[in-house]
């Protein structure tokens, strides 16, 4: 009798972690990739979820997801960084340099 509504939760559980598993590799990826373009250094090869909200933008429903993540431009400090995605395209990504904050807008 609980066994159809358990398999479905358990199912959907599944779907879940699969999904944000894909997109945390994607915001990763990119991050990469951006920072390698301008020149900066993506260190730890890591990415750390900040926030997840349901959100519309511009008629999409989707997750909006914020992750944070360090970079290095040309000397020992780590800068604190942050990319958006929603669903799994990336929205933009933010760097904070202590001298300006560098914004991509992807829309």
């Amino acid at each position: 009798m609980y066994e159809i509504p358990l398999l479905l939760v358990t199912g959907l559980i599944f779907l879940f972690i699969a999904v944000n598993a894909k997109a945390r590799d994607i915001a990763r990826a990119y991050c990469k990739r951006e920072s390698q373009r301008k020149q900066f250094i993506f260190l730890d090869d890591s990415i750390a979820l900040k926030s997840m909200k349901v959100k519309r933008i511009k008629g999409k429903v989707g997750f909006l997801r914020s992750y944070a993540f360090e970079f290095n431009h040309l000397d020992f400090q780590r800068y604190d960084g942050k990319i958006e995605l929603l669903g799994y395209r990336v929205i933009k990504i933010d760097y904070f340099h202590p001298d300006h904050i560098e914004e991509t807008q992807n829309e």
